[in-house]
């Protein structure tokens, strides 16, 4: 007969305990990993370590410094540490691991397993019993300890689904990828657009300067004509209108630099007490010629954008057929070897394995929704391509055309301010020899200071160009940063 639960020594308390040690440091380890806690000792009588933000005390006010860069350190800065870029590198290793994930499924399985019950069941319900006396009568068997541990394990043999699975994480990973290069490139475009667009401001505020400086001059000359009775009080005022003017072309200018100082800075993910300090200048150069057609076909080849699509893509594919599959069959293996016991000092090993054989009879519609499903994405995608394909092709095309149209305004704005700089400098001699008043000086100032603004809009228009054409071509990275 069985023994009794009461008084019996508890060998399963001392079972549980021996389980508890055992798989404590594994426990342990685990919770180490998710927590990331890492308690470091400190010297004795070192400062402890705070939370508090360097600077955030009450009275400080540190200085913002300013960081010289030029165009390539700060492509590269911001490739480096852009939010944007690590989101989208965060991306590439989640697509990672999710492949790991989806490839574990198709990897053999093992677990430990320990239990320990108290079991009272009918032996009638196991072993077809005579009937005693009238009809039959159950027996009773328990309660007793019950003991048991050992390993389970299991392998699928073949499951298409899960291999679909693997194929699409992997594909998610490449896709993953193109993403990220797309990111890059969008980021290199935006630096390289807010440094032109700081150095443009940089421009106008030395053209305005300088514009400052000749009308300080021409007002000058204006009151010492007006004085010696060559010039007249008219003359005086029109040169001090002219002035204020430039004075308040002047302020408009550093703050549009400033501000565009700001957003470069953002773009640079720099510190709050630091702005980047542009060194290089707007440049002009001869430009090759083009095969527009091969050049489009080059940007359909190259773009990131492009690629990523053509990922999405394969994946609806591998995603229709992972749809599908679901009809066949699917085969397994599983077991558990165990050690089996009343008592801890005495008992015999078990074991259990079993093959499995699955196969889908009546799902109510479901995996013919999944293939429509999956049918709706490859379209949705096949549109999304044919659409990106036009986009690329009108910015390769717009990018050439602004960048001839900026060749040419650049030749024709560096001759106009050349003729605008003569014109000053005529009109200023005629008035300071008394043969005019300075009519025509404030108007050649005026032509002088569209000049200028033409001269620095087309330098401004043509890098623009270049760097539209370089990211409508999907090399923009390649060109600024490398």
């Amino acid at each position: 007969m069985p023994r009794p639960l009461l008084g019996v020594p508890c060998y399963g308390s001392r079972f549980l305990w021996v389980v508890c040690l055992t798989l404590f440091p594994f426990f342990a380890c685990a919770q180490g990993q998710q927590t990331g806690h890492v308690t470091i000792p400190y010297p004795p009588g070192s400062p402890s370590p705070t939370n508090e933000i360097p600077g955030s005390g009450e009275g400080a006010n540190p200085p913002v410094t300013s960081v010289p860069v030029t165009l390539k350190q700060a492509v590269q800065l911001a490739l480096r540490q852009n939010p944007e870029v690590l989101i989208a590198k965060i991306a590439v290793s989640q697509s990672d691991r999710a492949k790991a994930e989806a490839m574990a499924a198709l990897l053999p399985q093992a677990d430990l397993a320990a239990r320990e019950a108290v079991i009272r069941f009918n032996v009638q319900s196991i072993i077809d019993l005579p009937p005693i006396g009238i009809g039959p009568r159950p027996l009773r068997i328990g309660p007793f300890q019950s003991e048991t541990g050992g390993a389970l394990f299991s392998q699928q043999l073949l499951n298409l689904g899960l291999i679909r699975r693997y194929q699409i994480g992997r594909q998610n990973v490449t896709t993953a990828r193109f993403d990220e290069s797309a990111a890059r490139e969008q980021i290199t475009t935006a630096v390289v657009t807010q440094y032109l667009s700081v150095l443009e401001a940089m421009a106008n505020e030395t053209a305005v300067a300088a514009r400052v400086a000749l009308a300080q001059r021409l007002f000058d000359q204006a009151q010492r004509l007006e004085k010696t009775g060559v010039g007249t009080a008219i003359d005086t005022l029109r040169a001090q209108v002219e002035l204020q003017d430039e004075k308040q072309r002047l302020i408009d200018a550093r703050t549009q630099k400033s501000t565009g100082v700001y957003v470069l800075a953002e773009l640079l993910d720099l510190p709050r007490d630091q702005e980047p300090q542009p060194t290089d200048t707007m440049q002009y150069s001869e430009l090759p010629k083009f095969d527009r057609q091969q050049l489009i076909s080059q940007a359909l080849e190259d773009r990131p954008e492009f690629k990523a699509l053509m990922s999405r893509q394969r994946q609806a594919e591998l995603s229709d057929k992972a749809a599908a599959e679901q009809r066949l069959p699917t085969f397994g293996f599983s077991g558990f070897y165990e050690y089996q016991a009343r008592r801890l000092d005495v008992g015999e090993p078990g074991y259990t394995y079993a093959f499995t054989l699955q196969v889908p009879l009546w799902t109510s519609g479901r995996i013919r929704a999944e293939i429509a499903q999956a049918h709706l994405e490859e379209e949705r995608l096949a549109e999304e391509r044919q659409n990106l394909e036009n986009t690329i092709t009108r910015q390769v095309k717009t990018s050439l055309d602004q960048l001839e149209a900026a060749r040419n305004a650049v030749e024709v704005a560096n001759l106009g301010l050349k003729l605008a700089q003569d014109e000053v400098a005529r009109a200023e001699r005629r008035f300071g020899a008394g043969v005019t008043t300075n009519i025509d000086v404030i108007t050649a100032q005026d032509q002088l200071a569209r000049a200028d603004d033409n001269q620095i809009g087309a330098l401004f228009r043509f890098n623009q160009a270049r760097a539209d054409w370089a990211r409508a071509e999907g090399n923009a990275e390649d060109v600024y940063a490398r």
